[in-house]
């Protein structure tokens, strides 16, 4: 199996299944990002997340816990 990489710019959708692939994370687990609004996707037949977001969701997150703050989102 060919390993996804962020740098291929024509790469411009990617299944919930890649995007785990790109995270190194579970699917269930991006689909809590996504239910709790971290990770922006669409719904063009199955669920997808585009490189803009999944760049977008890397640069705000960069350097932080993410177990802190899904925490302090299921407190409120």
């Amino acid at each position: 199996m060919t390993e996804k990489r962020f740098d291929n710019p024509q790469e411009l959708l990617y299944t919930i299944s890649e995007t785990a692939e790109l995270l190194k994370i579970n699917k269930n687990f991006v689909y809590t990002l996504i239910n709790q609004g971290h990770l922006k996707s669409i719904k063009l037949g199955c669920r997808k997340v585009t490189r803009k977001s999944l760049l977008e969701f890397l640069d705000k997150y960069d350097g932080l816990n993410f177990d802190e703050i899904l925490a302090c989102d299921t407190e409120k």
